[in-house]
């Protein structure tokens, strides 16, 4: 099982009591679960979620021998208060999101999220969702795919990328990833094409996330998240995308600085207060992987992880 990504930080960041209750919010093949699995041992509870059914079948083969109990829960991470509620757990110790695609996905050529393979323009982490990138393409507008393009892909050419898309869209020729790859190739000059990752990589990562949605409600999610911790308890997010990051960066803001309160007493007129923080940041600016991690694994190279611990 390939090394999950930052997961000294992570361990050294949760640090889960013995006994204790983990969320891993996106499990996928269990390899930071493992880790925090085996931390907090006999009469522990993990409770491993994923949006991708397939990911949670591979993670129990990498979970069931040991020692806990273990729940493994195909929902979004975004909708733990409820996941929680269900499951009849109030709180918990340690939260672990890492917001990032499992190994497992992109290497899957069914799936269509990697350029290299030519395959059906799929995109979904939850094969259950209706709308493929597929989809998307056929009923998007050029102005609201260069957006999609420039705003989730940073793509410097997503006019020209979103005109050539619609171009072979109109031609019946935007099929497939290689269709996807291609228009790309055509938008972009040769010679501004860039020669250290695929051209195409920003205009995949693009559509995946707006097919799978992944930023929508991301800060307020986030901030609801940090609720589900007991005093103590810590929270730690992996995010690959600058509005990822930014939301998290938000969240954990809004949740350590004191909150004013408006309270009436009768006779006494309105009196203003402050709440106690929520959590305290631990991570004043966030990490990053080592330059020998993303040597051994470059799909690190543009991971920031950051963490909280619930005060309040």
């Amino acid at each position: 099982m390939h090394k999950p990504v930052m997961l000294d930080e992570v361990i050294q960041q949760l640090s889960p009591p013995p006994g204790g209750v983990v969320v891993d919010g996106t499990v996928g093949a269990g390899g930071h679960a493992r880790a925090l699995a085996e931390l907090i041992g006999e009469g522990g509870t993990l409770i491993a979620i994923d949006r991708d059914e397939s990911m949670l079948h591979l993670a129990h083969r990498h979970l069931h021998d040991l020692p806990i109990t273990l729940h493994l829960v195909h929902g979004d991470y975004r909708d733990l208060p409820v996941l929680l509620e269900e499951l009849g757990i109030p709180q918990v110790d340690a939260i672990l999101i890492d917001m990032g695609v499992c190994s497992d996905q992109l290497d899957d050529p069914e799936r269509g999220l990697a350029f290299r393979y030519d395959a059906p323009l799929d995109m979904r982490l939850d094969r259950s969702q209706t709308e493929t990138a597929a989809h998307l393409l056929r009923r998007v507008s050029v102005g609201e795919l260069a957006r999609i393009l420039r705003d989730y892909g940073g793509e410097r050419w997503a006019n020209p990328i979103a005109r050539a898309i619609i171009r072979r869209r109109e031609a019946g020729r935007m099929n497939t990833t290689g269709d996807l790859v291609a228009a790309v190739l055509e938008a972009i000059p040769r010679k501004y094409q860039d020669k250290r990752i695929h051209p195409a990589t920003r205009t995949f990562q693009a559509i995946r996330i707006a097919v799978n949605r992944e930023l929508d409600r991301l800060q307020e999610s986030l901030e609801a998240i940090c609720g589900c911790l007991r005093i103590g308890g810590r929270i730690v997010a992996i995010a690959y995308h600058s509005l990822e990051d930014r939301a998290v960066k938000h969240a954990f803001r809004n949740l350590s600085v004191r909150q004013p309160v408006h309270t009436f007493a009768a006779g006494a007129g309105v009196a203003q207060g402050h709440t106690r923080p929520l959590l305290e940041v631990l991570t004043p600016k966030p990490l990053e992987p080592s330059d020998e991690e993303i040597c051994q694994n470059p799909r690190a190279r543009s991971a920031k992880l950051r963490a909280a611990q619930r005060i309040g």
